[in-house]
């Protein structure tokens, strides 16, 4: 053969890079489905697939994946109701509620699971760390109830739900995490919410609306009552 390379041919090299390749893809596409039937089976209560996740070392990626899936629906499901409801700043509210919503949410739901982790130290004894964030990560799947709050008259009751699913279920994915049950496993889980939902609460400003789904309502109220605070002290 001259120097000259036929045009679309491959090395050995390249053959091998290119298999590589294929496995690596099919391997991710294997993934997705795994998470998708797994996330199917978790609809209909089948909660031995926190087991399966607990035990999936590779399995981390698809559980964050989950987490910042919910809540990103949590917050897109606030943000629908915000501008059905007619109020202002569609554009702005949905960057700073669904986007940057959903990064401080991860940050404060990372939060949550350390003093969890430290608490359950202290109470019983703690779970391996990566096993822990696989299945709480996962059980934020129950944040899609979140979407419900596309229907104003039932807007808020449907945020209060969705976080109250993901709390029972994130219980249900430490005491899978840990072996352990009882009121350790609830005491470190509400210490740690306790904090997700102050970091949430002080984002969720009348100016400022960095919180998903239900915290809108708080960023409402407070422009209500800091506008009536103001009519009052110029009446006064």
């Amino acid at each position: 053969m001259s120097g000259r390379e036929v045009e679309g041919a491959t090395t050995p090299d390249d053959s091998g890079l290119d298999a590589r390749d294929g496995r690596k893809r099919t391997s991710n596409g294997a993934g997705v489905r795994v998470t998708a039937r797994r996330l199917a089976r978790l609809a209909r209560l089948d909660l031995d697939v926190l087991d399966e996740v607990r035990d999936q070392p590779e399995g981390l990626p698809a559980s964050i994946a989950v987490l910042v899936g919910g809540l990103a629906t949590l917050g897109a499901g606030g943000w629908a109701w915000w501008l059905f409801s007619g109020l202002g700043d569609a554009r702005g509210v949905l960057l700073r509620s669904v986007v940057l919503g959903t990064a401080f949410g991860v940050a404060l739901w990372l939060a949550w699971m350390l003093v969890a982790y430290a608490v359950l130290q202290h109470v019983a004894e703690a779970p391996r760390v990566d096993s822990m964030l696989r299945t709480a990560g996962f059980a934020s799947a129950s944040l899609v109830l979140g979407a419900l709050m596309i229907v104003p008259p039932i807007a808020f009751a449907a945020g209060v739900l969705a976080l109250a699913a993901w709390v029972q279920l994130t219980q249900e994915a430490l005491q899978r995490a840990t072996g352990a049950s009882g009121s350790a496993v609830l005491l470190a889980n509400l210490a740690g919410f306790a904090v997700w939902a102050a970091g949430m609460s002080i984002l969720a400003t009348a100016d400022n609306q960095l919180a998903p789904g239900p915290f809108l309502a708080e960023s409402i109220w407070e422009a209500v009552t800091g506008f009536d605070a103001a009519r009052a002290i110029v009446g006064g």
